[in-house]
């Protein structure tokens, strides 16, 4: 396989001519963004292309740690926080941001008629004054130990051009105060942008940006080595040889903070019900063999929601089922399932590293245990669709999770609570319910002190850990295809952001 890449490179650098250096980067990913409001997405993609538009009142670091950007937040006792904005910070239309504007950017996401997908990461807040032309005083409901890293999902919007044009319009023609403007967005094409020279943090390097979604591995590698791209996401293992080989391109990885597994829909009736069923899925599932043979080394084996990066993580509790069939075939017997039942599981197609590869793997290793899957492979746009709203057609579906936050909250709390604690409502993404484990992630939203914070996230990785409401997969290994000329290093966040980017001539 390595071989035959490495053939169609050098016959598609033998036909084309040269690398031409100039000043545009262009980055390919899978898939195309399904909006530019920084707020109203829950896709890596999207957040590559919008966090080149816009700035978060706090920016997250390569390292995960974060640090005051527009501005800087101070506790004033356990429900009172000062707002200070950064002064001489315009948008790209000259709209000047001051307390106002975010204030204007809190209500946006506190309207409850108007919910957007980075709502529910603020609903703690009670209220929202402004107490200068640059300051404000945020009151909460509750202790918000995590209102810090929340503050980095705060991806600030005008609010006079929001006004005027509406949140529609806003949200295919983008208006913000980062490095770059938005020039123009040909869907399913390229998103084009060009460098803001009065950046408030200095004059970008790289002064053309271009996203293009490029579904297809195979088309994201022959663009990168015959110069059509510089950066691709999701390049196939069995291509690094070849890109490696090309002369004009490296390959460039980090252990990412992404876990890919498989969500089920166990709150209502049949065999994924049981947590015998589905902990008999778990040891069905080899995925040391995965690893292995469909991503060739490029991820490592989990057993619960979090990987290292994460603060709440605990060794003993995410180590990874080990691959058992036999007793997976024990387990469905005394489900009343000795020979097997069938399901139906989703999976996307290019959005993540080998993604339908590994759904095909495990349909065949469940296979081996009487348990027949019926695979629906669609394009991404419709399948994150189709989650986002809560009309998914399958009873399983194969999706990853990349928590920017690098706290057990953003994945336990937005993806597993169930909405068993009075006054908290399940989220979009809960098809489990289990009370004790809802009663812990909740408590922890409000106790100050970490060392009790990840007490209350291992009893809850313990119910986790013994529902098995997921088939628990990998931790991913993030692979770009990188052209030498371009000064640039990935990060374990997956940010792909231009300012950090330089074009070397």
């Amino acid at each position: 396989m390595r071989k035959n890449w490495l053939f169609l490179v050098f016959m598609l650098l033998a036909a084309l001519p040269a690398w031409a250096a100039g000043d545009t980067l262009v980055v390919a990913q899978g898939v195309d963004a399904t909006t530019l409001d920084p707020v109203n997405h829950q896709e890596t993609p999207t957040g590559n292309i919008v966090s080149n538009i816009f700035d978060n009142f706090y920016r997250r670091l390569p390292n995960g740690k974060y640090e005051p950007w527009l501005g800087e937040a101070k506790a004033e006792g356990d429900l009172t926080w000062e707002l200070t904005v950064r002064k001489g910070v315009k948008f790209h239309d000259g709209e000047e941001l001051n307390a106002e504007v975010l204030k204007f950017n809190f209500d946006r996401l506190l309207d409850p008629k108007k919910p957007l997908k980075y709502s529910t990461y603020f609903k703690p807040i009670e209220k929202v004054e402004v107490t200068g032309p640059y300051t404000l005083k945020i009151t909460t409901k509750k202790p918000f130990p995590l209102f810090l890293t929340r503050l980095t999902y705060l991806w600030v919007v005008p609010k006079k051009y929001i006004e005027e044009k509406g949140s529609a319009y806003f949200a295919n023609h983008p208006v913000g105060t980062g490095p770059y403007k938005f020039v123009r967005w040909v869907k399913d094409q390229e998103i084009d942008l060009v460098a803001n020279e009065d950046y408030w943090a200095g004059k970008p390097k790289v002064k053309k940006v271009v996203f293009r979604p490029i579904p297809e591995a195979s088309s994201r590698v022959a663009e990168l080595v015959t110069g059509g791209v510089d950066i691709i996401t999701n390049l196939a293992p069995e291509a690094m040889d070849a890109v490696n080989a090309s002369g004009v391109a490296e390959v460039r990885t980090v252990p990412s903070i992404r876990n890919i597994f498989v969500e089920l829909d166990v709150k209502g009736t049949g065999p994924l019900h049981d947590p015998k069923v589905r902990l008999a899925l778990n040891y069905a599932v080899d995925k040391e063999a995965i690893v292995k043979h469909v991503l060739g080394g490029n991820g490592v084996p989990v057993g619960c929601p979090l990987n290292p990066y994460m603060f709440g993580y605990d060794a003993e509790l995410c180590k990874p089922f080990p691959y058992d069939p036999a007793k997976a075939k024990k387990l469905l017997a005394e489900a009343g399932y000795p020979n097997g039942f069938s399901f139906t599981m989703g999976s996307p197609s290019g959005r993540y590293l080998n993604d339908r590869q590994i759904a095909e793997a495990i349909v065949g290793q469940l296979a081996k245990v009487g348990v027949k899957v019926d695979l629906k492979v669609q394009e991404w746009s419709t399948y994150v669709g189709q989650i986002l709203h809560r009309k998914i057609p399958t009873d399983a579906w194969l999706i990853g999770w990349g928590n920017a936050q690098f706290d057990a909250d953003n994945t336990l709390f937005t993806l597993l609570y169930g909405g068993s604690v009075p006054g908290v409502k399940a989220t979009l993404f809960d098809y489990w319910h289990d009370p004790e484990f809802d009663k812990y992630v909740i408590e922890a939203q409000t106790v100050v002190d970490q060392a009790k914070r990840k007490e209350l996230y291992k009893k809850a990785l313990e119910r986790v850990r013994a529902g098995a409401p997921w088939i628990f997969l990998h931790q991913q290994k993030d692979i770009y295809g990188v052209n030498k000329r371009v000064k640039w290093q990935p990060r374990p966040d997956e940010l792909i952001w231009a300012f950090d980017a330089e074009i070397v001539k």
